[in-house]
C-alpha cells in the first residue's frame, strides 16, 4: 500500500492538545503519542530525512494512516497516551517486560480488625494502606510483623466463622480477635505499633513500647512487661539489618539513575522510605524514537501504573515534559507529588548511586549474551524486524469432544497472560485440527483493535501452516508465521536404540523445514511458546470437561429428573450448554412437568453462569 499525501492532511488537523495514532498497512498501530499542539507535532515528522533519526525514519516509511483524538488539556492527552500504550503495546513506544510489581505490605482497614498481607497488585481503595515496595526480605518482614505485632493474617470469611482461636493464637503470633480475645482498643494499638515499624520510625516505635514496658512493670504486670521487652529486643535487632539513613527527608522518593546504552536506556529506581533504602528495580527500555527526553517521560509514566507513586521522584537532568509528568503523577495519586532534579551533595550522591546501579546492570547483561534470542529467530526466519511479540496457537481435543484452540502471546522473550485466549470452534464438526487452526487465525486476526504479532506460532507441521496462511491470505494481511512440528521416534526391529529426530521448523514458501541444534536459543524460545500453548489448552480442555462432567452430576440433583429423564433429555439435545437455551414449552412436550421445567432452567442458569465465570479467570 502506498503512502498517502500526508502534507495535504497535516493542513487540516487542528492545534489543540491530543494524542495521535500511527498505523501500518496491517491496521496494527506502530507509534501512539501525544502533542500539546498536534499540528506542530505531526509536521515535526516529514522534515527532510536527514534530520530525522534513524529509528523515526523507518517508522515513517511503514506509516500509511496517522489517527488523531483532541483532549481539552495536555493532561488528558498524558493520561489517553498512557492507556493506549498499556492496552496497544505499539513497537515503537517502549515497553516495560512484564506488569508485575515488587511485593508490598498492605493493611486492610476494611474490617474493625485490619488484615494483613502481602500483595503485587495496587487498587486504589481507600481502606487498603501500603508500605513498600520491597526488592528482597518481604517474607522475612511479614513474619516479623505477624510474631511481633500479632496482626492477624486471615480472610474475612473465615474470621467470621471462627469459634475458637487458630494456630496462631496457640503458637503467640495473633491475638484471637475473631473470638474477641482483644479488644478492637488493643488491636488498634497493635496496627499502629506494626505501621510505626514499616514506616521505619524506629524511635518512635521504641520509645512507645518502653512507656509501654515501664508501665505495665509499675503495675507489677510482669507477663506483659517481659513481652514489651521481647519485642523491643526484635525489633532493635531487625532494623539493625536495614540500611542506614540515607536523607533525612522523610517523605517517601523514588531516585532514578539513568545509563545511555547503545538504543536503549537502562534505568535504576531506588526506592527510599523515611529515609531508608528499602530497594530497587532496574529496567532496559529501547529508546523511543531515539529520544532520551521522551524515553524517560515515558517510562515515567508506565512505570507509575503499576508501583505505588511516591511524593517525590528524583532525577539527575531536566526533560521538557517534567512539569507536565508532575501534574500527571498527582492525578494518579490523589496526592503532590513532586518530580525534582536537585543540585546539592547529597541527593547528587544518592542519583550518583542510582547511576552506578544502572550501568553495572547494563554491563553485566551485556557481558553475559550479544544477542538475545529474538535476534537469533530474527536471523534464522529471516525476518525484517526483531519479534518482540509472538503468539502460538495449539489445538485440544479428547477423541472429538470438547474440541478448543489455545492462544498464547509472548511480549520480549516473556509470557503476557492478560493476552491469552481460549477458542471454541463455531464452524467446525469434530476433530479437525486444519479446520479448528483457520478459523481460529481467521477469528483472532481480523480484531482490528488487537494488532497482529511480530510472529504467528503453530503448532504442527505442513498442513496446520498451509491452514494458518489460507486465513492469513484472505485477510489480505502481511504477517510473518511459522510452525513447529515435535520431534519423531524412529526405530526398526534391526535396531536396539530408539533414534529421535530434531523438531523442525516450516516456513511459508521453503519446501524443507529449518531444523536447529538442541539448545540453540531460537529454538528454545519457539519450544517455550509452543509448551505453553499446549500447557494452556490442555487445562482449559481438562477444566471444560471437569466442568461438564460436574454439571451432568448436577442435573441428577434436580428435583424431578431421573436417571432415564437426564438420558433422554441429553440424547434430545446433546450437551448441557444447547438444553440450557431451551424454553419451558419445549421441556414440557418431553414430559416434564411445568414446575420442573422451570427448576432444571434456573439450575442450569447458574451452572452457566459458574462455568463460565471459570473458563474466564482461566483465560486471564
Amino acid at each position: 500500500m502506498s503512502q498517502p499525501d500526508f502534507q495535504e492532511q497535516i493542513k487540516e488537523w487542528p492545534t489543540e492538545p491530543g494524542v495521535y495514532l500511527m498505523r501500518d498497512s496491517s491496521h496494527r498501530i506502530l507509534y501512539v503519542g501525544k502533542a500539546k499542539n498536534l499540528k506542530n507535532r505531526i509536521r515535526s515528522y516529514f522534515q527532510k530525512a536527514e534530520s530525522l533519526t534513524a529509528k523515526t525514519r523507518i517508522l515513517m516509511k511503514r506509516v500509511v494512516s496517522i489517527e488523531f483524538q483532541v483532549t481539552q488539556t495536555e493532561l488528558e492527552a498524558l493520561l489517553l497516551e498512557c492507556n493506549l500504550i498499556k492496552k496497544h503495546r505499539p513497537r515503537y513506544n517502549i515497553r516495560l517486560k512484564d506488569d508485575k510489581n515488587y511485593p508490598y505490605v498492605v493493611l486492610d482497614f476494611s474490617h474493625p480488625f485490619p488484615q494483613f498481607r502481602t500483595t503485587r497488585k495496587l487498587s486504589n481503595h481507600a481502606h487498603l494502606r501500603y508500605f513498600g515496595p520491597y526488592s528482597g526480605g518481604v517474607k522475612e518482614i511479614g513474619r516479623f510483623v505477624l510474631k511481633t505485632f500479632q496482626i492477624r493474617d486471615c480472610s474475612d470469611s473465615k474470621f467470621k466463622n471462627r469459634t475458637r482461636p487458630c494456630l496462631n493464637y496457640e503458637i503467640g503470633i495473633c491475638t484471637a480477635p475473631c473470638v474477641d480475645y482483644v479488644s478492637e482498643q488493643d488491636y488498634s494499638k497493635q496496627i499502629q505499633e506494626a505501621i510505626l515499624f514499616l514506616k521505619g520510625k524506629k524511635r518512635e516505635l521504641l520509645s512507645e513500647l518502653k512507656r509501654q514496658m515501664l508501665e505495665a512493670s509499675d503495675k507489677l504486670e510482669f507477663e506483659r512487661a517481659r513481652n514489651l521487652r521481647d519485642k523491643i529486643q526484635a525489633v532493635e535487632k531487625i532494623t539493625e539489618k536495614q540500611g542506614a539513613i540515607l536523607t533525612e527527608k522523610q517523605e517517601d522518593i523514588d531516585i532514578l539513575g539513568v545509563y545511555p546504552g547503545e538504543g536503549e536506556l537502562s534505568i535504576a529506581v531506588l526506592f527510599i522510605r523515611s529515609g531508608l533504602l528499602i530497594g530497587r528495580r532496574v529496567e532496559k527500555v529501547p529508546l523511543t524514537l531515539d529520544s532520551a527526553d521522551e524515553t524517560i517521560r515515558t517510562f515515567l509514566e508506565q512505570f507509575y501504573t503499576v508501583s505505588l507513586i511516591p511524593s517525590e521522584v528524583w532525577l539527575a537532568q531536566d526533560f521538557p515534559d517534567r512539569l507536565s509528568v508532575e501534574e500527571f503523577l498527582t492525578h494518579r495519586a490523589e496526592h503532590s507529588v513532586k518530580v525534582r532534579i536537585p543540585k546539592t551533595e547529597k541527593p547528587l550522591r544518592l542519583l550518583g548511586m542510582a547511576y552506578e546501579n544502572a550501568k553495572l546492570i547494563y554491563q553485566s547483561a551485556h557481558k553475559k549474551s550479544e544477542k538475545s534470542a529474538s535476534e537469533q529467530l530474527q536471523e534464522v526466519l529471516n525476518l525484517s524486524e526483531i519479534p518482540h511479540s509472538i503468539e502460538g496457537v495449539d489445538c485440544s481435543n479428547i477423541q472429538g469432544t470438547n474440541p478448543a484452540v489455545a492462544l498464547v502471546h509472548f511480549s520480549d522473550e516473556r509470557p503476557l497472560k492478560s493476552h491469552y485466549r481460549i477458542y471454541y470452534p463455531k464452524t467446525v464438526e469434530g476433530p479437525n485440527d486444519f479446520a479448528m487452526i483457520y478459523e481460529t487465525v481467521l477469528r483472532r486476526l481480523s480484531k482490528p483493535d488487537h494488532p497482529p504479532p511480530d510472529l504467528l506460532l503453530i503448532d504442527g507441521g505442513k498442513g496446520q501452516l498451509q491452514s494458518a496462511l489460507k486465513a492469513i491470505d484472505e485477510l489480505k494481511i502481511n504477517i510473518p508465521v511459522c510452525s513447529l512440528a515435535k520431534s519423531r521416534t524412529e526405530s526398526a526391529f534391526t535396531r536396539k536404540e530408539i533414534e529421535k529426530s530434531e523438531e523442525r521448523i516450516f516456513v511459508p514458501n521453503r519446501k524443507n523445514p529449518i531444523i536447529l541444534k538442541e539448545g540453540h536459543p531460537a529454538l528454545r524460545l519457539l519450544q517455550q511458546v509452543r509448551d505453553e500453548a499446549h500447557r494452556f489448552s490442555v487445562k482449559s480442555h481438562q477444566t471444560r470437561r471437569k466442568n461438564k462432567m460436574m454439571n451432568e452430576s448436577l442435573l441428577l440433583e434436580t428435583k424431578g429428573i431421573g436417571p432415564k429423564t437426564r438420558e433422554k433429555l441429553l440424547k434430545h439435545y446433546g450437551n448441557l450448554e444447547k438444553l440450557s437455551q431451551t424454553s419451558v414449552e419445549d421441556l414440557e412436550k418431553l414430559g416434564l412437568s411445568e414446575k420442573n421445567a422451570l427448576s432444571l432452567l434456573e439450575k442450569l442458569y447458574k451452572i452457566n453462569r459458574n462455568t463460565n465465570k471459570n473458563l474466564h479467570s482461566e483465560e486471564e
